[in-house]
This record gives C-alpha cells, sequence and structure tokens, in this order.
C-alpha cells in the first residue's frame, strides 16, 4: 500500500504528460510487439477522492491478423464479477494507433514516443442498471522489455472520476 499511495502521489500529474516527454526513453514500446501472445496484468480503481473502488486481474492475448492486431481481454474483479474486452487495433502510421471494441464509442486514438503510448477514448462503462460514457487519457509506460505500467485517467463531462492503475507482466 505505500508503494502505491506513493504511486498515486507522483504520478497525480500524469494528465499533464507530453508524448515528447518520452522521445528519447527506452525501451521504445511497440504495443503490436509487446502485447503479441500472452500478457497478464493487475489493476484497480481509485476514485478521485482517494478511495480504492475495485481490484481486478486481466489475461491477456495478441493475436496479428494481416494488418489488424486483436487484444483478447478478460478481466476478473474481486466481486467475482468476468468481463471481456476484444480490442481491434490497426497501425494509421509510423507512431499512430486507432482501436474499436464493441464498448468503446467511436474509434480510439493512440499514438506511442520512446517507451509511452498514450490512448484517447471514450468508453461505454456499465453503471447501476445502464450504460454511462467517460472519456479515458490511458497512459502505457514501458518499464522494461517484460513490464509495463498503465495508468488512465476516468473524465466525464470534463470532471475527473477517478484513475485506474495496471501493472503488465509478460511472462
Amino acid at each position: 500500500w505505500i508503494i502505491l499511495g506513493f504511486l498515486v502521489f507522483v504520478l497525480n500529474g500524469c494528465s499533464n504528460m507530453k508524448l515528447d516527454d518520452f522521445a528519447e526513453k527506452k525501451p521504445e514500446f511497440k504495443l503490436e510487439e509487446y502485447f503479441l501472445g500472452k500478457t497478464s496484468a493487475s489493476g484497480l480503481f481509485i476514485d478521485r477522492f482517494g478511495k480504492v473502488k475495485r481490484q481486478f486481474t486481466v489475461d491477456m492475448e495478441g493475436i496479428q491478423d494481416g494488418d489488424l492486431f486483436v487484444l483478447n481481454e478478460t478481466f476478473l474483479y474481486d466481486n467475482g464479477e468476468e468481463e471481456f474486452r476484444r480490442w481491434e487495433i490497426t497501425k494509421t502510421g509510423e507512431k499512430t494507433y486507432q482501436g474499436s471494441s464493441s464498448d468503446i464509442k467511436g474509434i480510439a486514438l493512440g499514438e506511442r514516443s520512446g517507451n509511452a503510448v498514450n490512448w484517447h477514448y471514450t468508453l461505454k462503462l456499465k453503471y447501476k442498471d445502464g450504460i454511462m460514457l467517460v472519456k479515458f487519457d490511458d497512459w502505457l509506460i514501458m518499464q522494461d522489455e517484460k513490464n509495463v505500467f498503465n495508468k488512465a485517467t476516468m473524465k466525464k463531462f470534463g470532471v475527473r472520476l477517478g484513475d485506474v492503475y495496471l501493472f503488465f507482466k509478460k511472462d
């Protein structure tokens, strides 16, 4: 919890990050290479008041299918709920991506620089008996060939609802 608290404190300013800040950082993060095959993660959602609301694990499998990169994610939440998401990701340029999923409104836009990838998208979040649209500013930062840290800020009407933290581990 001390490490988590420290990370929350240090990374609270992630919304001020810019891709250019990572241009010279190594190793270079190419998500279609890192996520190819099996990857696992553990994470949590912390609301804007600092309260841990959900904890979860994720098992992923990345598949290259021609120009399309498919990332299948299976989430298991601390309350026993299971959720599946299938991302379909396409490179649109040397350092740009677009992605889609059934629970994403429109298209997710991603860009990479150095050891970081930044995504922007609107998620159709299950909320009570309905769906709430929330915007994500999603940062993935490669620490080394096996470890990626992820912080995603979630907003509704421009108001920060909280942050999702994930630690990806390549086996």
